[in-house]
């Protein structure tokens, strides 16, 4: 990557930040759902990015980084990053699910009159969510000490081509995420 390149990144990078940090910032569970589902919103485009590039939609290397990322950063927002590792792997499922449901249906039926945005934009952005999000779930165990309201969950994370079941991961996974000091006090709460 150019000078250039790199320099309009990182200008998109923190434009994207200060606008992502400072218009939605968590303070209870609905706003982490909102991000949860504004990330996977970006996956029409991870899609059709890598169609139009012919690169395959599991990206193992890819996946990795970012559990390896995401549990270090975690560990930093307080957060216990083992208690991560599922919540991060049931994202990049829903995500790759979403995907390949989206190439399946352009196999029969291609989307006209729509390009997708670059793979490395759309992977700041969804980076910039991923911390938000991440955030956002330390901010809601620390004051409210849980998640409880699947319902809103389930209305609030909603994409084409995501399942109940996709979400169902997602909101089991979230529920299972203990803070650093080893509490966790979603235990006996209903799922």
């Amino acid at each position: 990557m150019d000078r250039k390149t790199s320099a309009k990144l990182l200008l998109l990078w923190t434009g994207l930040f200060f606008s992502v940090t400072t218009l939605a910032m968590p303070t209870q569970s609905a706003d982490v759902a909102s991000l949860i589902n504004q990330r996977l919103s970006h996956m029409k485009d991870v899609a059709g990015y890598k169609a139009q590039h012919h690169l395959a939609i599991e990206d193992l290397p890819q996946e990795a980084k970012v559990l390896a990322n995401s549990a270090a950063e975690a560990e930093k927002l307080g957060l216990d990053g083992e208690s991560v590792k599922p919540f991060i792997q049931a994202q990049m499922d829903a995500a790759k699910a979403i995907q390949y449901r989206y190439r399946a249906d352009w196999l029969s039926s291609p989307e006209t009159g729509w390009q997708p945005a670059p793979l490395e934009q759309i992977r700041v952005k969804i980076g910039v969510l991923s911390t938000a999000i991440l955030t956002g779930i330390s901010q809601t165990l620390t004051q409210d000490g849980q998640f409880t309201d699947r319902a809103a969950f389930m209305k609030t994370v909603e994409q084409a081509n995501l399942k109940d079941s996709d979400k169902e991961r997602l909101w089991q996974s979230l529920r299972q995420i203990m803070l650093k000091n080893g509490t966790h006090k979603n235990a006996g709460m209903s799922h």
